[in-house]
Protein backbone atom coordinates (compact mmCIF):
# COMPACT_ATOMS: atom_id res chain seq x y z
CA UNK A 1 0.00 0.00 0.00
CA UNK A 2 1.52 3.36 -0.99
CA UNK A 3 2.41 5.82 1.73
CA UNK A 4 -0.04 8.76 2.02
CA UNK A 5 1.12 12.02 0.50
CA UNK A 6 3.09 14.01 3.05
CA UNK A 7 3.74 11.02 5.32
CA UNK A 8 7.27 10.51 6.58
CA UNK A 9 9.44 7.42 6.59
CA UNK A 10 9.81 5.84 10.04
CA UNK A 11 13.49 6.78 10.03
CA UNK A 12 12.95 10.35 8.81
CA UNK A 13 14.45 12.01 11.90
CA UNK A 14 17.45 9.66 11.96
CA UNK A 15 18.31 10.39 8.34
CA UNK A 16 17.68 14.11 8.82
CA UNK A 17 20.01 14.19 11.84
CA UNK A 18 22.75 12.44 9.87
CA UNK A 19 22.43 14.99 7.06
CA UNK A 20 22.59 17.86 9.57
CA UNK A 21 25.76 16.46 11.14
CA UNK A 22 27.44 16.13 7.74
CA UNK A 23 26.52 19.66 6.72
CA UNK A 24 27.48 21.10 10.13
CA UNK A 25 30.93 19.58 9.75
CA UNK A 26 31.16 21.16 6.31
CA UNK A 27 30.04 24.57 7.62
CA UNK A 28 32.75 24.46 10.28
CA UNK A 29 35.53 23.58 7.84
CA UNK A 30 34.59 25.17 4.49
CA UNK A 31 35.61 28.54 3.07
CA UNK A 32 33.99 31.49 4.80
CA UNK A 33 31.31 31.98 2.18
CA UNK A 34 27.62 31.24 1.99
CA UNK A 35 27.46 27.69 0.57
CA UNK A 36 24.95 26.97 -2.16
CA UNK A 37 22.33 24.24 -1.92
CA UNK A 38 24.47 22.21 -4.32
CA UNK A 39 27.54 22.57 -2.10
CA UNK A 40 25.55 21.44 0.92
CA UNK A 41 24.30 18.44 -1.09
CA UNK A 42 27.84 17.47 -2.08
CA UNK A 43 29.00 17.78 1.53
CA UNK A 44 26.12 15.60 2.72
CA UNK A 45 26.58 13.11 -0.16
CA UNK A 46 22.95 13.60 -1.03
CA UNK A 47 20.94 15.03 -3.90
CA UNK A 48 19.39 18.49 -3.85
CA UNK A 49 15.87 16.99 -3.99
CA UNK A 50 16.77 14.89 -0.94
CA UNK A 51 17.79 18.00 0.99
CA UNK A 52 14.58 19.76 -0.05
CA UNK A 53 12.63 16.75 1.21
CA UNK A 54 14.21 17.03 4.65
CA UNK A 55 14.69 20.79 4.98
CA UNK A 56 12.41 22.43 2.37
CA UNK A 57 15.04 24.89 1.15
CA UNK A 58 18.50 26.35 1.79
CA UNK A 59 17.21 28.52 4.63
CA UNK A 60 15.90 25.43 6.37
CA UNK A 61 19.34 23.85 6.08
CA UNK A 62 21.11 26.88 7.54
CA UNK A 63 18.70 27.10 10.46
CA UNK A 64 19.09 23.38 11.17
CA UNK A 65 22.88 23.71 11.14
CA UNK A 66 22.79 26.65 13.55
CA UNK A 67 20.49 24.75 15.90
CA UNK A 68 22.82 21.77 15.73
CA UNK A 69 25.82 23.97 16.53
CA UNK A 70 23.91 25.18 19.57
CA UNK A 71 23.19 21.62 20.67
CA UNK A 72 26.88 20.76 20.34
CA UNK A 73 27.79 23.73 22.53
CA UNK A 74 25.41 22.97 25.40
CA UNK A 75 27.96 21.12 27.49
CA UNK A 76 30.35 24.08 27.27
CA UNK A 77 27.69 26.52 28.45
CA UNK A 78 26.75 24.18 31.29
CA UNK A 79 30.42 24.10 32.30
CA UNK A 80 30.72 27.89 32.09
CA UNK A 81 27.61 28.44 34.21
CA UNK A 82 29.10 26.91 37.36
CA UNK A 83 29.57 29.60 40.05
CA UNK A 84 32.97 30.86 41.15
CA UNK A 85 34.13 32.28 44.47
CA UNK A 86 34.34 35.86 43.17
CA UNK A 87 33.87 37.81 39.89
CA UNK A 88 37.58 37.81 39.04
CA UNK A 89 37.73 34.04 39.30
CA UNK A 90 34.49 33.76 37.29
CA UNK A 91 36.02 35.72 34.41
CA UNK A 92 39.25 33.73 34.55
CA UNK A 93 37.30 30.47 34.40
CA UNK A 94 35.21 31.68 31.46
CA UNK A 95 38.22 32.83 29.48
CA UNK A 96 40.01 29.55 30.11
CA UNK A 97 37.08 27.53 28.75
CA UNK A 98 36.30 29.93 25.88
CA UNK A 99 39.92 30.21 24.79
CA UNK A 100 40.15 26.43 24.57
CA UNK A 101 36.92 26.39 22.57
CA UNK A 102 38.32 28.91 20.12
CA UNK A 103 41.57 27.02 19.72
CA UNK A 104 40.24 23.49 19.48
CA UNK A 105 36.45 23.43 19.43
CA UNK A 106 35.35 25.35 16.33
CA UNK A 107 33.86 28.06 18.56
CA UNK A 108 35.05 30.86 16.27
CA UNK A 109 34.05 29.11 13.06
CA UNK A 110 30.56 28.46 14.39
CA UNK A 111 30.10 32.16 15.17
CA UNK A 112 31.58 33.15 11.80
CA UNK A 113 29.05 30.93 10.02
CA UNK A 114 26.25 32.42 12.10
CA UNK A 115 27.38 35.98 11.43
CA UNK A 116 27.77 35.49 7.68
CA UNK A 117 24.40 33.81 7.31
CA UNK A 118 22.65 35.93 9.93
CA UNK A 119 23.65 39.28 8.48
CA UNK A 120 22.54 38.15 5.02
CA UNK A 121 19.18 36.78 6.17
CA UNK A 122 17.17 37.99 9.15
CA UNK A 123 15.59 34.58 9.82
CA UNK A 124 19.04 33.02 10.01
CA UNK A 125 20.09 35.94 12.21
CA UNK A 126 17.35 35.23 14.72
CA UNK A 127 18.26 31.54 14.69
CA UNK A 128 21.93 32.39 15.30
CA UNK A 129 20.99 34.59 18.24
CA UNK A 130 18.63 31.98 19.68
CA UNK A 131 20.94 28.97 19.52
CA UNK A 132 24.47 30.38 19.74
CA UNK A 133 24.67 33.96 21.03
CA UNK A 134 22.00 34.06 23.71
CA UNK A 135 22.88 30.70 25.32
CA UNK A 136 26.48 31.86 25.56
CA UNK A 137 25.48 35.13 27.18
CA UNK A 138 23.05 33.39 29.53
CA UNK A 139 25.75 30.98 30.72
CA UNK A 140 27.91 33.93 31.76
CA UNK A 141 24.96 35.68 33.40
CA UNK A 142 24.08 32.51 35.33
CA UNK A 143 27.69 32.16 36.47
CA UNK A 144 27.94 35.75 37.67
CA UNK A 145 24.52 35.69 39.34
CA UNK A 146 25.55 32.64 41.38
CA UNK A 147 28.96 34.11 42.23
CA UNK A 148 29.30 36.15 45.44
CA UNK A 149 29.79 39.93 45.03
CA UNK A 150 28.88 39.85 41.34
CA UNK A 151 26.29 41.97 39.50
CA UNK A 152 22.74 41.51 40.76
CA UNK A 153 20.34 43.29 38.42
CA UNK A 154 19.36 41.84 35.05
CA UNK A 155 20.72 44.86 33.19
CA UNK A 156 24.06 44.66 35.01
CA UNK A 157 24.35 40.92 34.43
CA UNK A 158 23.59 41.25 30.73
CA UNK A 159 26.00 44.17 30.32
CA UNK A 160 28.73 42.19 32.07
CA UNK A 161 28.07 39.15 29.86
CA UNK A 162 28.46 41.23 26.70
CA UNK A 163 31.62 42.87 28.07
CA UNK A 164 33.17 39.47 28.84
CA UNK A 165 32.11 37.54 25.74
CA UNK A 166 32.49 40.07 22.92
CA UNK A 167 36.22 40.95 23.16
CA UNK A 168 37.40 37.35 23.13
CA UNK A 169 35.20 36.47 20.17
CA UNK A 170 36.36 39.45 18.14
CA UNK A 171 40.01 38.84 19.02
CA UNK A 172 39.68 35.31 17.66
CA UNK A 173 37.96 36.48 14.48
CA UNK A 174 40.55 39.25 14.04
CA UNK A 175 43.52 36.90 14.44
CA UNK A 176 42.31 33.62 12.93
CA UNK A 177 39.74 34.50 10.27
CA UNK A 178 40.61 38.00 9.08
CA UNK A 179 44.36 37.54 8.71
CA UNK A 180 45.34 39.54 11.76
CA UNK A 181 47.66 36.81 12.98
CA UNK A 182 49.94 37.51 9.98
CA UNK A 183 49.29 41.20 9.33
CA UNK A 184 48.55 42.63 12.78
CA UNK A 185 49.59 40.00 15.34
CA UNK A 186 48.79 40.46 18.99
CA UNK A 187 49.79 38.58 22.12
CA UNK A 188 46.47 36.88 22.65
CA UNK A 189 47.30 35.50 26.08
CA UNK A 190 48.51 38.88 27.37
CA UNK A 191 45.37 40.53 25.98
CA UNK A 192 43.14 37.98 27.66
CA UNK A 193 45.01 38.47 30.94
CA UNK A 194 44.45 42.24 30.73
CA UNK A 195 40.74 41.72 30.07
CA UNK A 196 40.55 39.27 32.95
CA UNK A 197 42.23 41.72 35.33
CA UNK A 198 40.40 44.86 34.28
CA UNK A 199 36.93 43.33 34.05
CA UNK A 200 37.44 41.48 37.31
CA UNK A 201 38.25 44.73 39.10
CA UNK A 202 35.32 46.54 37.48
CA UNK A 203 32.79 43.88 38.45
CA UNK A 204 34.14 43.49 41.96
CA UNK A 205 33.83 47.21 42.61
CA UNK A 206 30.37 47.54 41.04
Amino acid sequence: MPRPVGARNHDFEIKRAALIDSMTGYALEADLRRPSLRQFAIAAKASEPTLRHYFDDRQGIVEAILENMGERGKWIWELVAHPATNPTEAIEEYYRVADAGMRYGHFTRAHAFGLIEGIADENAGRTYLKFLVEPGLKSIMDKLEATPNGPVTLDALRTAAFAIMAPLLFISIHQKLLGGEAEFPIDTQATIQNLHTWLGRALTSS
